[in-house]
Order: C-alpha cells, then structure tokens, then sequence
C-alpha cells in the first residue's frame, strides 16, 4: 500500500502554549466581519482540532465546523451539516483542502448571517 496524503487524517496536536494566540487571531478576524449583531465565536480545542461554535446574547452555542491543525498556517475543515448532524470535510475558499484558519473560518461563516 502507497502513503498519500489526506488532510483529513493526522494532523499535529495543538500545543496549548497556542490556544491564546489561536483565539486572540480568531476575535481579529471577527472583528472584521458584518455579521449579526450578538454573534461571537467559541472555540475548543481537543488533541489536532480545534473545534468552532456560534453563540448568540442568550442562547447556547451551536457547532460550525472542526478545523484540524498541522501547521500555524495550515489547517483543514470538516463543515458542520445539520442535515445529518456531523463533520463533512470540504474544500476552503481557495479551492485547496488547507489553509489559513481565517479561510476555515470563511467557510463556517455561512450560518452567521
């Protein structure tokens, strides 16, 4: 069996020396976008992923997407379908499986407005 490469699997385990410098990129980037007003992001971070979730003024927070870190600028996502309440791996908005985590959280975004 041949390796290939596949940016769903693997990936690097978050040091948590990152988890502040992860968030404070994360509130830059909202900070940023016009989305609906009471809108912040969560994250949480569990081994090679960071998961994010939405939360409105009053409401508990609803999962986005799952982004899987290799690199400080690489990471891949898998979009969260309510169609079938799980992670589906997708394509950034460069047409790449990986990329910044401002074009994951791109990607997340749709159920923001």
């Amino acid at each position: 069996m041949s390796w290939y490469y596949n940016p769903q699997s693997g990936g690097t385990k978050i040091p948590s020396l990152l988890y502040d410098k992860i968030r404070k990129q994360v509130h830059a980037y909202e900070k940023t976008r016009p989305w609906h007003p009471g809108s912040s992001l969560q994250l949480r971070f569990k081994s090679q992923f960071c998961y994010v979730d939405a939360a409105k003024e009053g409401e508990e927070p609803y999962p986005l997407g799952r982004l899987r870190y290799f690199s400080d600028d690489s990471w891949s996502l898998a979009f969260y379908t309510y169609s079938n309440e799980r992670y589906e791996p997708c394509l950034l908005p460069n047409g790449e499986w990986c990329g910044s985590l401002e074009q994951a959280i791109a990607v997340c975004e749709v159920y923001l407005y």
